[in-house]
């Protein structure tokens, strides 16, 4: 008898990439871009894992079912944001020398 077969895993990097501009360790100016990455598994619907990235804030709606929240990325984050269409925003926090940055954004769809 055969297996079923599994979807893999679908990776979604947001469209808008994040940007930060400050000042870094040495006291000079820097700047920087993150690219955040939501992914999706048909094993764990209605999961999102966020991630690489720490110290960054995802505030995501469920535009399918209305649910929301924030969720602040440690090691990244698995976040129960139910199936549906999905959209977020991801932005620096104040402190650590950021003098300036820009959201990132995006959207896809959760099983």
């Amino acid at each position: 008898m055969a297996h079923p077969a599994a979807a893999a895993p679908t990776d979604t990097v947001f469209a808008i990439p994040g940007s930060g501009f400050g000042v870094g360790v040495t006291g000079l100016p820097s700047a920087g871009t993150y690219y955040l990455t939501a992914t999706t598994d048909t094993d764990a619907p209605g999961v999102t894992r966020f991630g690489p990235y720490t110290d960054v804030f995802v505030h995501w709606r469920n535009i399918s079912t209305g649910a929301a929240g924030v969720a602040y990325l440690r090691d990244g984050a698995e976040v129960e944001t139910g199936s549906g269409t999905v959209v977020a925003l991801a932005t620096l926090p104040d402190g650590y020398g950021l003098l300036a940055s820009t959201p990132g954004a995006g959207a896809w769809t959760v099983p």
